[in-house]
């Protein structure tokens, strides 16, 4: 049995940590998998926007913990499963339906959106095991929510319900459990018919805006970026027909 599923349907990916019996933990195997379908999916010419989620009742419980040895380069081979999903150029669904622990919970809030059950639940957990905060964790909390909050999960170890996670800003909103996947999937209806460049640049540019403070910085790249878009052939049939459209209302 593969212990990472795979596939394509409506221009999306779905990855699936499948080791319930493990709550889907992050062996070293598992991780080169993920390394490799993350490419996968984001050279697929028709695939816009990649899903993550586990089975069974945990989204992911971390790395394998004999795994954890003061040794860098194992460590960042644990990273590598979810790094390649926090650097994923597609725009990206964490469809969290279970506890999302250490590793778990990075490669939760690595991804650009989060759907969750009210059973997901959000555990930082590294202080449970004597352990600093890794893999760029302590980074990608504070892009998402608040001091309080990051400090709150962080420095007091607390966790957060799905239902929680929705409240303080960390997960879109909160699905049944048997809806979770078909509401991840119909999440991404909007940008499935869009030009996969046209993602692959504007999630380039949002994560360029989280990293600086200028607004004229930003002025200059979406202005080169949407005179590229405007050039381009979806852009320019829009824009005709949406002027069409308006012309027959007058």
């Amino acid at each position: 049995m593969s212990h990472v599923l795979f596939e394509i349907r409506d221009n999306a990916a779905l990855l699936t940590l499948n080791n319930p019996d493990k709550r889907n933990m992050l062996t070293l195997e598992v991780c080169s998998e993920i390394v490799r379908y993350v490419k996968q999916a984001e050279e697929h010419p028709e695939v816009k926007a990649l899903i993550v989620t586990g089975s069974g009742r945990a989204f992911c419980a971390g790395g394998q913990l004999s795994d954890l040895i003061p040794d860098q380069e194992i460590l960042e081979s644990i990273y590598s499963g979810f790094l390649s999903i926090a650097n994923c150029k597609l725009p990206t669904i964490a469809a969290v339906n279970g506890a999302a622990v250490g590793a778990g919970f990075n490669m939760a809030v690595g991804c650009d959106v989060r759907i969750v059950t009210e059973k997901a639940r959000f555990e930082p957990r590294f202080f449970g095991l004597g352990l600093h905060p890794g893999g760029g964790n302590t980074w990608m909390l504070r892009q998402l929510v608040n001091w309080n909050t990051a400090a709150g999960m962080l420095l007091f170890s607390q966790s957060l319900s799905g239902r929680e996670a929705v409240e303080k800003g960390l997960a879109w909103k909160c699905v049944d459990d048997e809806d979770l996947v078909a509401d991840a999937f119909e999440f991404t209806a909007n940008i499935r018919d869009l030009p996969k460049e046209l993602l692959l640049r504007t999630k380039q540019t949002l994560r360029t805006a989280g990293g600086t403070n200028s607004h004229k910085e930003m002025l200059e790249i979406e202005t080169a970026a949407q005179v590229w878009s405007i050039n381009q052939p979806y852009a320019r049939d829009s824009i005709a027909a949406m002027i069409k459209k308006i012309s027959g209302r007058s």
